[in-house]
């Protein structure tokens, strides 16, 4: 598991029309030709960050504007491949983004502050599918920033991975769904556009969460450090569920 960062900057200015998730999903595929174009993708993206922004709708970068670029790649090979080919930077819409740093580590990171409490960051719009308790021609999504579905979809990830066993998985999440509550949030529906006319939509905003039961905190932080890798939520190849996580005392 590894996690590329890439930050470099526009040499002309360009409008983006589309949610920029998408169009750093569509800079993976470009740069590691042979990818599946269809099912489950071995890596997630952030939308692309401008000026330190995440890009979610309609944007006019100006030149000289700075573009980062976050990848996560279940694979670390596959993620040192992608670092060696973003090195000398990418195109949008014809527009060349220079290289100005790159970083890559591998994931997840130990956490220093495994405290009790913490704070997330919900950077793209978020949204979890529910279990089809009953037959439905459509999935259908749960948009609240429940401890149940944070814990439910880092501990999935985590499975997928490796990083965890199922027997693992299964304690990690009824411990969070017992023990982690949300102490304030403030979150508000967004829409966001992709090519076609595809419009998918989540939940972005933030929220306090507090351990109320410490037995297992090291293990919580195992999970929100898979969160903030890899994301959370449905659509994380295409950009959708990007976070931010940090310890509170």
């Amino acid at each position: 598991m590894s996690v590329v960062a890439f930050r470099g900057f526009l040499e002309r200015g360009v409008a983006i029309n589309l949610f920029s998730g998408y169009l750093a999903h569509a800079v993976v595929h470009r740069l590691l030709p042979g990818l599946p174009e269809r099912g489950p993708k071995p890596f997630t993206v952030w939308p692309l960050v401008i000026d330190g922004k995440p890009a979610l709708g309609p944007t006019v970068a100006a030149a000289g504007a700075e573009v980062e670029l976050r990848a996560a790649f279940f694979d670390e090979g596959l993620g040192q491949r992608f670092a060696e080919a973003v090195r000398g930077g990418f195109e949008l819409f014809g527009v060349r983004v220079v290289p100005a740093a790159l970083e890559f580590w591998r994931s997840p990171q130990p956490v220093a502050q495994q405290t009790p409490a913490f704070r997330v960051e919900f950077l793209s719009p978020v949204r979890f599918e529910t279990p089809p308790y009953v037959k439905r021609s459509a999935p259908v999504y749960d948009i609240t920033p429940s401890p149940r579905n944070l814990f439910k979809s880092a501990a999935r990830t985590a499975l997928r991975v490796g990083l965890i066993g199922l027997r693992d998985a299964v304690r990690i999440y009824k411990w969070a769904y017992a023990a982690v509550g949300v102490l304030d949030y403030r979150a508000r529906p967004v829409t966001v556009s992709l090519s076609g006319g595809r419009r998918l939509r989540g939940f972005v905003g933030w929220a306090l969460y507090r351990a109320f039961e410490t037995s297992m905190v090291g293990d919580m932080w195992r999970m929100l450090s898979v969160a903030e890798a890899f994301g959370v939520g449905s659509n994380r190849s295409l950009g959708l569920g990007a976070v931010r996580i940090t310890p509170l005392e």
